[in-house]
């Protein structure tokens, strides 16, 4: 009799474990569908009421506003800090993404830049978090909203600072979008691309084919001493196969005429922070500068770097990289964190000094080369006149 309850227990044991073992793959294969629901909006962004547009005339629009210098500075765009559930696009008052903001975003995606030039960062009507994970045409709707923005800051950023020196633009997933519209709409003017040290498009893809569009006259960084380039990459490690084809098919750029288009079926730019050019060379650990867990750093206190993390090599406009030795420059796999903004930089010091090599390239051609004469000021418009003969003649 025991012996045939022993089985019935037995039995009813490893069902119910059955039962959790099933329920838990349920819920890690549905969970980033739940996530999406949960942040979803459910308002058409065309009857949305969005909330009010900063002012960057006023100190209070920027995290770290202008300054004026005759010496390299930095604009920043931050990638998304406001998952959604409320709002299309992330109200800048409010208090949860502010405090991400300056707790995770701003030490590891503009820390790295702070000693190649004066860094300014814009609070912006950042789309949400959702506004990534749906096709809808609400979420283009919301991304166009932030984008004018961060159009609008760039402006009164370039007009705060006055002087000719360097620029140097950061855009770390959600800013790189952003930052790829400051190129085609601003960086047109042959005297603000006279003054790109380069452009940082990080954990964003872009295009090639753009290079040959709305972006020509720049290029891909081609090694350590280029200047007014571009550097972009996405790391993945080679096992993740989903997340490498979400990147390289569901990312949306601007065109010329700024909307949005997927990249499926584009081959993307890829160079190699560890290389600092566009190659498909390997670059082994030991030559890996650093990452660094900077999550909770005030802003001016540097990290101390990790060196020889991982390798890294561009392959099809992947940045393949490996398994950080260390854990805190690790993904995390928590509830919706695969779409988050990364609490650390895996290449933290090679960007650090990237930016800095950059400054100095540019300098050095700004002498070598000379500067663009400035544009003729309250000039005359000069009329055809009759040839008339000289009396008498």
């Amino acid at each position: 009799m025991n012996t045939s309850r022993d089985k019935i227990i037995r039995y009813g044991l490893f069902g119910g474990l059955g039962f959790l073992f099933l329920l838990g793959v349920f819920a890690l294969v549905s969970r980033d569908n739940l996530f999406r629901f949960l942040n979803d909006p459910r308002v058409p962004f065309q009857t949305y009421i969005p909330p009010t547009a900063p002012d960057y005339a006023n100190a209070e629009a920027w995290a770290i506003a202008p300054q004026k210098t005759q010496n390299a500075s930095v604009f920043v765009v931050t990638p998304t800090v406001y998952w959604g559930g409320k709002d299309w696009n992330t109200p800048i008052d409010a208090a949860k993404p502010r405090a991400r903001l300056w707790r995770v975003v701003i030490p590891n995606w503009a820390g790295p830049f702070a000693r190649a030039g004066a860094v300014s960062i814009p609070y912006y009507r950042a789309a949400s978090l959702f506004s990534f994970l749906t096709i809808r045409s609400d979420a283009r709707g919301a991304r166009k909203l932030a984008y004018e923005d961060v159009l609008q800051a760039f402006d009164a950023f370039v007009a705060q600072i006055g002087g000719k020196g360097p620029i140097i633009l950061v855009g770390a997933e959600q800013g790189g979008l952003h930052v790829l519209g400051l190129l085609q709409d601003r960086f047109n003017d042959p005297y603000l691309r006279e003054r790109l040290a380069a452009a940082y498009i990080l954990d964003f893809a872009v295009p090639l084919d753009l290079f040959d569009g709305p972006l020509k006259g720049l290029s891909p960084c081609r090694d350590k001493e280029d200047a007014r380039c571009i550097v972009t990459y996405g790391p993945f490690q080679p096992r993740e196969k989903s997340e490498i084809k979400r990147f390289a098919e569901r990312t949306m750029v601007w065109d010329r005429n700024g909307l949005l288009h997927p990249t499926k079926g584009r081959a993307l730019a890829c160079v190699n922070p560890v290389l600092g050019g566009a190659v498909d060379d390997f670059a082994p650990k030991r030559l890996h500068l650093g990452g660094a867990a900077a999550t909770g750093l005030e802003w001016g206190t540097a990290p101390v770097p990790m060196p020889a993390q991982t390798s890294a090599q561009c392959v099809d406009g992947i940045l393949l990289v490996d398994k950080p030795k260390s854990r805190s420059l690790r993904k995390g796999m928590g509830f919706g964190k695969r779409f988050k903004p990364d609490p650390f930089n895996l290449f933290y010091e090679d960007l650090s000094k990237d930016a800095v090599q950059r400054v100095k390239n540019l300098n050095l051609r700004f002498k070598t080369e000379g500067r663009l004469a400035p544009p003729f000021e309250n000039s005359m418009e000069v009329l055809d006149s009759p040839i008339r003969g000289v009396p008498g003649g």
